[in-house]
């Protein structure tokens, strides 16, 4: 994680099945930072609640002032999500981005094992490129 993530952002994972018809209560959810070269660092395992939701999770994030005037360093800091229900596809939810100050919420809709089915290749998201034009230092 870079050294230069002095405030904090928010994450929120709300976890259900397919088409959020029914929360799921105790998902594990594993938050990774991702650094600037693309090693991960295991920051969070928590459960999901009765709502299936986590708790907002503080994540370093870099200062507001990166992204008020070009050729600062990124305005966000990169995680990436994982999460685990027995009888559903993992989920793995990368390349998410964490602005300061805010709180950002990650659906996660699982979908169950085929029958006599015991585990599953993870479903993976990776997010699309946000098209920020922002400068590396």
């Amino acid at each position: 994680m870079s050294n230069q993530n002095t405030s904090t952002g928010y994450l929120v994972v709300s976890v259900s099945t397919a088409r959020t018809a029914i929360p799921l209560e105790n998902a594990l959810v594993t938050v990774y930072s991702i650094s600037d070269t693309g090693s991960y660092e295991l920051i969070y395992n928590v459960r999901t609640n009765r709502s299936g939701q986590t708790a907002p999770l503080p994540l370093p994030a870099p200062p507001v002032s990166n992204s008020l005037s070009p050729n600062q360093p990124f305005p966000y800091a990169r995680y990436s999500v994982r999460v685990d229900y027995d009888g559903f596809y993992p989920v793995t939810s990368s390349d998410l981005t964490i602005f300061p100050d805010i709180v950002a919420t990650l659906p996660v809709f699982l979908v169950p094992l085929e029958e006599f089915q015991n585990t599953g290749e993870p479903q993976v998201r990776n997010f699309p490129n946000h098209g920020l034009n922002t400068t590396k230092e």
